[in-house]
């Protein structure tokens, strides 16, 4: 299958599971795990930024118009692609710096630090701005820290099939 339409059907399928599956699952009674990030975790480390924050905000728009939230999905995923090569380098260092870098081919720490940062940076801002409130600070930490955990958890568990099926 060509290159081009397996990313195409990446993104849509992203799409898909996060708005036809995983809205529906309610863990907790509040906890819905995103995993719509895994896109900036799959796409190339040393892609185009400015293509990476385009299909990034696109991809958040499809998730805000899905769920109504009014942008809240597009600007947090925004940030999170904004800051992504600061995450690379940060989390992984000369690989990065060199371009040799491949995530599927990280060591298990790497990736797991990789996406838990990038996961966090999506959800503080995802939270702050669907909360908008200093009063519910419990609810919003204790949003962020169980939604963290279930989306990384998800993250790693889809990024390991990924790796054992190619």
């Amino acid at each position: 299958m060509n290159k081009k339409l397996q990313k195409i059907l990446a993104f849509v399928g992203l799409i898909l599971l996060q708005t036809l599956i995983l809205n529906e699952v309610h863990l907790f009674g509040f906890v819905i795990p995103y995993v719509y990030i895994m896109f900036l975790v799959v796409i190339p480390p040393h892609a185009n930024r400015v293509q990476t924050l385009v299909l990034a905000f696109t991809l958040g728009l499809f998730i805000d118009m899905f769920e109504n939230t009014g942008g809240i999905h597009a600007t947090a995923i925004l940030v999170a692609a904004y800051f992504r090569p600061q995450l690379l380098h940060l989390t992984f260092g000369l690989s990065y710096d060199y371009q040799t870098l491949t995530i599927k081919n990280a060591r298990f720490i790497k990736k797991l630090t990789y996406v838990s940062l990038l996961v966090l940076i999506h959800h503080t801002v995802l939270f702050a701005l669907e909360v908008f409130s200093f009063d519910l600070w419990q609810m919003f930490f204790k949003k962020l820290a169980i939604t963290l955990i279930f989306s990384v958890l998800i993250i790693m568990l889809m990024m390991s099939l990924i790796r054992k099926k190619s």
